[in-house]
């Protein structure tokens, strides 16, 4: 049998060497072979080095708690565990409390952390001998009885207890209150740390308290505690939040700085950082180096591996047979740092054909993600309500975890394995929602963040191989994360998208349909930010090489050619325009039917175009036929059906009927803002409307407030510069001229700001 772990040695003498030495004979009597030398094993709790920083409340909590009950402080590696219990333990024993801490780090030590407590409890040799004679043994029993003697209120502390099957007793479970962990009956506590936090493995009769992330401010406090010549607080609060706010990885900073200095640079090695902020700068490139460096560790003890706290608990689900929670893991680890909406992005069948999981027939992922998430690893999180929405499940790590995890060797040279399963999951999941649905846009807007760290990992890992995430995937993902953008008002995060995945799309020949898909896609955002011109040549462009590689009624084409349509319309080039959309409208029809979403949106800018040009009554006709369509075919909340009711209202107040436009307009506003937000640029359409409608009316105090309530609104998300500010700019402008009798801009009887009303569509 191996020697007891020596995770925290210390020399010691009086009860504790006794208790070690009548243990040990016991042991060799029974086993043939000695712990090791006396000194190794110690149940007495050991003193703090440095002040507990940040976790007050619940040591105060554990310290008032009753006699009688048992309590479980429990979070992921590093989070401070036994920092609280020793806290706890030391001021217990200030008040007169007995204290034992044993370690159940393995089975090993926790046995032989039992046997000493026996001794100290007054249980003789023989029946010590006894108690662990095999099957027949009572050792739980034994030392129950004991500590149920005891007069005097005692804490007994069980420290690492990460393997609840070392806890349960043989055969049995920890919640079943028979085995090493039950609820005392007499003046005794039981406190334990341990990173298990499921309260069914526990029990009803446990309590449970978590530890979460330092504050702030604790953690910078904590930093200054081991290094306070190392910076100002400033620098110490940055340092902080570069490393997560996770005490051990503070802690692990903290010591590195304080011996930075007993170091001096040899030839060929890079200088220790001696300050918070040289730290912080270093950490990005030289972040395992810096974890793990000797520096940092007393020469006396044993090296500890920071980055490798979370890896002992994967080491420990791997003997649970649940082995791929470590790929997992790492692969959850090349998302972004957004929550993961796992069932939907983890591509199924892609892990039984990688090499990186090598799953058995059966295998369940969903018990990997729990497990993960019972040992704090992962945080899980559900859906709100009761509806149906499989991307409301939840899994997020904590971003140094992941970036701790990303640089393991094992996982580095694994990297662009990694990436083609996210790239290959981000493109099943994408394949499973519709971008142009408000529904749908929690899983676009979570999609969009882990493509983007994609694109990242992808940039930094270009020409280290062949092998990795397919570039036709990728950028088919990043073309519907770009028309969710669109769609949902997000120009900047569209433009951002194109620009991150054009060097991806630079490998696939340039008159590809995906490549020109990309193109169509940059010259829509420019056009939705205000340079028509720009714009407009692009689609040319765009054209003419579509038509060649393509034909002229494919959908590709067709949607490039409506969008030429819309910039020629919003020119004023109305003949133009009209021409446009009636070429795409009859090969709409023709080739996707006359009720397909994009179909649709050429009739209803056609209705525009008769608006335009004054018919009224033709244009009134033709968008509430569309809208009707919509309405059966996209449902009355789908921003297309919204847009199209828009349309109605501006056509009522151009034809003078105020009191109905600014009905419909308010009706309007409240369905865009809840199904669309109220920063949406169409939702701000809505009451830019709205207030040119009050003006008509008289009532120029209430549009005056709109008016600059949309102003700052627009100036705001879109930028002053943006022909939707410049819009509404100019309108309360006019209004406030006349206010103040000044000579109006004359309308012409009509709202010139007609910009909210043609749809660019697709």
């Amino acid at each position: 049998m191996t020697a007891p772990h020596s995770e925290q040695p210390s020399i010691w003498f009086g009860a504790d060497r006794d208790t070690y030495a009548a243990a040990n004979n016991l042991y060799v009597h029974h086993h043939g072979e000695a712990f090791g030398p006396a000194g190794q094993v110690s149940i007495t709790p050991r003193h703090l080095a440095y002040p507990v920083r940040g976790r007050q409340r619940v040591i105060e909590s554990l310290l008032a708690a009753p006699c009688g009950t048992v309590h479980v402080v429990c979070g992921t590696g590093g989070c401070g565990k036994t920092t609280v219990a020793l806290a706890v333990a030391t001021e217990a024993r200030s008040r007169g409390t007995e204290v034992w801490q044993l370690s159940a780090v393995d089975a090993t030590t926790f046995e032989a952390h039992l046997r000493a407590l026996a001794v100290r409890l007054g249980v003789g040799i023989e029946r010590l001998r006894l108690a662990w004679s095999g099957s027949a043994g009572d050792a739980p029993d034994l030392v129950w009885e004991a500590l149920e003697q005891r007069t005097r209120p005692w804490l007994l502390v069980v420290d690492n207890a990460d393997d609840l099957g070392l806890l349960a007793g043989a055969g049995g479970h920890v919640e079943d209150g028979s085995g090493w962990i039950r609820r005392p009956a007499g003046p005794g506590r039981l406190l334990i740390t341990s990173r298990n936090q499921n309260p069914e493995a526990w029990g009803f009769w446990v309590s449970l308290h978590p530890l979460g992330l330092l504050s702030r401010q604790a953690a910078t406090e904590l930093l200054l505690d081991r290094a306070p010549t190392a910076g100002a607080e400033a620098q110490a609060a940055a340092l902080a939040d570069r490393l997560g706010h996770l005490p051990l990885l503070l802690h692990q900073a903290g010591l590195y700085l304080s011996r930075a200095d007993r170091n001096p640079p040899w030839p060929g090695a890079p200088r220790c950082p001696r300050t918070f902020g040289a730290y912080r700068i270093a950490f990005g490139d030289r972040l395992n180096e810096l974890l793990d460096s000797p520096t940092g560790q007393p020469s006396h003890l044993p090296r500890q591996r920071a980055t490798a706290t979370w890896e002992v608990t994967l080491d420990l689900l791997a003997r649970r047979q649940l082995g791929h929670t470590r790929p997992l893991l790492r692969l959850l680890a090349h998302f972004g740092d957004a929550p993961i909406p796992y069932t939907e992005v983890l591509p199924h069948a892609a892990f039984h054909a990688s090499r990186l999981f090598q799953l058995e027939p059966g295998a369940d992922l969903q018990q990997a993600i729990n497990a993960l998430a019972e040992y704090a690893l992962v945080t899980t999180q559900v859906p709100d309500s009761d509806a149906d929405d499989p991307a409301g499940y939840t899994v997020t790590l904590h971003p140094l975890l992941a970036e701790v995890t990303r640089q393991l060797d094992e996982v580095r040279r694994s990297r662009r394995e990694y990436l083609a399963l996210v790239a290959q999951g981000l493109h099943d999941g994408a394949a499973r929602h519709d971008p142009r649905n408000p529904a749908d846009w929690p899983f676009w807007h979570l999609a969009t963040a882990h493509l983007h760290r994609l694109l990242e990992q992808m940039a930094d890992e270009a020409g280290d191989g062949d092998a990795g995430p397919d570039a036709e995937t990728v950028t088919a993902v990043a073309l519907a994360c770009i028309e969710y953008a669109r769609d949902a008002g997000r120009y900047g995060l569209g433009t951002d998208t194109v620009d991150r995945v054009t060097t991806v799309c630079a490998s696939l020949p340039s008159d590809g349909r995906t490549a020109l898909r990309l193109r169509c896609e940059r010259a829509r955002l420019t056009d939705l930010a205000g340079d028509i011109a720009a714009a407009e040549s692009e689609y040319r462009a765009l054209l003419e090489i579509q038509r060649q590689v393509l034909h002229d009624t494919d959908p590709d084409t067709l949607s490039t050619q409506h969008s030429l349509a819309h910039v020629l319309g919003r020119r004023g080039d109305l003949d133009g325009a009209e021409a446009e959309y009636r070429a795409v409208l009859e090969g709409r029809s023709q080739i996707l039917g006359t009720d397909h979403i994009d179909t649709l949106w050429a009739r209803h800018n056609l209705a525009w175009i008769a608006g335009q040009r004054g018919d009224l009554a033709a244009a009134e006709a033709e968008y509430r036929a569309v809208l009707e369509d919509r309405s059966r075919t996209l449902g009355c909340d789908h921003p297309h059906t919204l847009y199209t009711r828009h349309a109605v209202a501006w056509v009522l107040s151009q034809r003078g009927d105020l009191a109905a436009a600014e009905a419909e307009y308010r009706a309007v506003l409240e369905d865009r803002s809840r199904t669309l937000g109220s920063d949406h640029p169409h939702t701000l359409g809505t009451r830019q409307e709205l207030a040119w409608v009050l003006d008509r009316r008289g009532d120029l105090a209430a549009a005056e407030a709109e008016y600059r309530a949309v102003l700052g609104d627009q100036t705001r998300l879109l930028g002053e510069n943006h022909p939707h500010t410049r819009c509404t700019s100019r309108a309360l402008g006019d209004l406030l001229r006349r206010t103040e009798s000044e000579p109006p801009i004359d309308p012409g009887g009509e709202d010139p700001y007609w910009w909210g009303f043609s749809g660019g569509g697709s």
